[in-house]
């Protein structure tokens, strides 16, 4: 599901009758026929423990919080979709799902089937593919400026800020600083959390509760700094060009447009090549093992994407994999991973306001980092501290809406998606270096 596909939900749900809207593909009738049918597998214990089963399970609370999230027009607009993740924690803390649920839940998503890691290729590879070559080429040498200089400062603000609140500073670049930074849930807290296991040995859900809880806390505290840039760009004109990223620049689209009609032949395409990329990954990294494989794998795939290698029936394969898989799996994902991965009792543990003072900090750091650094390349600094500061601080496609809707710069959407989407990778390849150093 992209940033805006939430949003089409809840104009479906004002605009047509609720028999017309659909779930998984399916008129809400027979969904509700298959839900009745998984609860009753559930209770009578007969569930499959497997693929199957799981996917199931997590299909069926997922899209019933997410029908709920986007019902509720309060949550939509302050939680989304991380109220499915947040929700089906809740279900499994408060026991008001049956354990086998749970079990093939886990199964699924973080069992040997890592079901998330398939999802998490398409995401990696597709998102970084579909993206305008002449645009990743025009604005990414320039814009990684501001970028760096968000992350520099958002890292060095929150080891400050930590030692100064009782936190090891270790701990509030690790725990803090990285996953506010990391671009989101899904494509950041998530292979964030299979970095860290992969570097310590501990299971996954060791460390998602943290960063998942991060994520939320930075994804709020950047839509207020959105709302306070916005006043100063009206106080102080010079610093800003009113949604355009510095004189001279046009606005392009983001994404690749394609003028070929989808085959099923390329969503087994886009699949091969996802898998491809992985394999690259991880031969590299059977050589250095130090570093997770998704770091090299992400280099992979950038590389490519810039020089031109992939041929243009390739890319429109990967990226209409991706397409699929986001538009249909997100939710299952995101259920999936509340009731696998999302420990609440370690969430709350985190919800205190020394950590509250240090995800300020990093969302500062950002704003500072990216604003003062975006000068040197003549970017405007409000348009700057924004694209590359605070969209790199937002919980992913959401946050993005939520942060240039906050401060009415919609139009800078594409610098947007390219913090999210590089940005992000660029924080994982950080954090696997990171971990070996800071987490042995």
């Amino acid at each position: 599901m992209t940033e805006e596909d939430v949003i089409k939900k809840e104009d479906v749900i004002k605009k047509e009758r609720l028999s017309d809207y659909k779930m998984m593909g399916m008129p809400i009738l027979y969904f509700s026929i298959l839900s009745i049918l998984v609860i009753i597998a559930g209770f009578l214990n007969v569930i499959p423990l497997n693929l199957f089963g799981g996917l199931l399970v997590c299909a069926v609370v997922g899209e019933w919080l997410a029908f709920i999230s986007v019902k509720v027009k309060f949550l939509h607009k302050t939680l989304g979709l991380a109220f499915v993740t947040l929700s089906a924690g809740l279900l499994v803390y408060f026991n008001l799902v049956p354990a086998n649920f749970v079990k093939a839940a886990t199964n699924t998503i973080s069992g040997n089937t890592d079901f998330l890691g398939f999802y998490i290729v398409a995401l990696l590879c597709g998102s970084i593919i579909g993206m305008n070559r002449k645009m990743l080429i025009k604005a990414g040498s320039r814009f990684l400026v501001p970028v760096l200089g968000g992350v520099i400062v958002s890292y060095g603000l929150a080891a400050l800020v930590g030692s100064m609140v009782g936190i090891n500073w270790k701990e509030a670049i690790m725990y803090v600083a990285a996953p506010i930074m990391g671009g989101g849930n899904g494509g950041g807290a998530v292979p964030m959390s299979q970095i860290y296991a992969s570097a310590t040995g501990l299971a996954k859900d060791v460390f998602y509760p943290k960063l998942f809880a991060m994520v939320n806390i930075g994804n709020f505290v950047a839509i207020l700094f959105a709302v306070i840039l916005n006043g100063i760009g009206h106080k102080y004109p010079k610093t800003t060009g009113d949604g355009v990223l510095m004189s001279g620049f046009s606005n392009e689209d983001a994404t690749k447009v394609y003028s070929y009609n989808m085959t099923l032949g390329d969503l087994a395409a886009g699949l091969l090549i996802g898998g491809g990329f992985v394999l690259f990954g991880l031969i590299v990294g059977s050589f250095i093992p130090a570093i997770h494989y998704y770091a090299f794998t992400i280099v992979a795939v950038a590389a490519c994407k810039i020089t031109g290698i992939i041929p243009e029936r390739l890319e429109f394969g990967a990226v209409k994999w991706y397409r699929f898989m986001i538009d249909h799996f997100t939710i299952i994902i995101m259920g999936g991973v509340g009731l696998a991965m999302l420990s609440i009792a370690d969430l709350l543990k985190v919800l205190t306001l020394s950590y509250l003072s240090v995800a300020t900090a990093v969302v500062i750091g950002s704003v500072i980092g990216a604003g003062l650094c975006g000068l040197l390349v003549k970017f405007y600094f409000v348009e700057s501290a924004i694209t590359a500061g605070l969209d790199m601080a937002g919980a992913g496609g959401n946050g993005d809406i939520m942060i240039l809707s906050a401060c009415g710069r919609m139009q800078l959407m594409c610098f947007a998606q390219i913090s999210s989407r590089l940005g992000g990778g660029l924080i994982l390849v950080i954090q696997s270096i990171l971990a070996l150093i800071l987490l042995k």
